[in-house]
């Protein structure tokens, strides 16, 4: 399977206690991230996990000041 690398811009908070957590499941944050995607497009075709990524997005974004909404985070 080729991959390619992908940049996603997080808070120092967030990525640090992404890598404890995956630390404590003996994975890699890259792994983590990668299972994370398969199994929700897999379990969800409708694409509810959308969803679930920008209540994290808006959590993180709350560290930072500023809380996004569903139109700004799908603007292109």
């Amino acid at each position: 399977m080729a991959t390619k690398n992908l940049t996603i811009r997080l808070s120092d908070q967030l990525i640090e206690a992404s890598k404890e957590y995956a630390k404590k499941q003996g994975k890699s944050l890259n792994e983590l991230i990668r299972e994370f995607l398969q199994r929700n497009l897999k379990q969800d075709k409708e694409y509810d996990w959308v969803d679930e990524l920008l209540e994290v997005s808006e959590d993180n974004a709350k560290y930072e000041g500023y809380k996004f909404n569903r139109d700004e985070a799908n603007e292109r």
